[in-house]
């Protein structure tokens, strides 16, 4: 069976699975909390890591939902990251309908943003996981 569920404007088609069904519910309740929480503007930590490489953290400042400033890793730039909640969102759900070998998900209880997320997409490919962590949350 093929179902159609996002958290985005556009839906996204996904043969069903339990295990998927379930993270994007988790999802959508904590994309809720945080989109309730009418934070538009914030500061934090937020750093990526995979098998080959584990990056120090970004320090960004986001205003208005936009990215207002990146400091940190110049040398690896941030193109093509997600340096945003919402931005963090859509690329958590992108990952969870790819219905990964393994993931992990911690969202914050108070505002509903990802504090860490993990995927390990296939169970013997050694160099396709990858990881996000944020940290150093701070209204603005």
């Amino acid at each position: 069976m093929i179902f159609s569920c996002s958290t985005k404007e556009n839906p996204i088609n996904y043969v069903y699975s339990e295990k998927i069904d379930l993270a994007l519910n988790k999802l959508i309740i904590n994309k809720k909390k945080w989109i309730e929480s009418n934070i538009t503007s914030y500061s934090m930590n937020i750093q990526f890591s995979c098998f080959c490489l584990a990056y120090d953290p970004y320090f960004v400042v986001i205003e208005e939902n936009s990215l207002s400033s990146v400091s940190g890793n110049e040398e690896w730039g941030y193109e093509g990251r997600p340096m945003t909640i919402n931005d963090l969102f859509d690329v958590i759900e992108d990952k969870i309908i790819e219905d990964p070998f393994f993931y992990e998900i911690t969202y914050n209880t108070e505002y509903g943003y990802p504090e860490y997320s993990y995927f390990d997409m296939v169970e013997m490919i050694a160099d396709e996981e990858i990881g996000y962590i944020l940290t150093n949350f701070k209204r603005l």
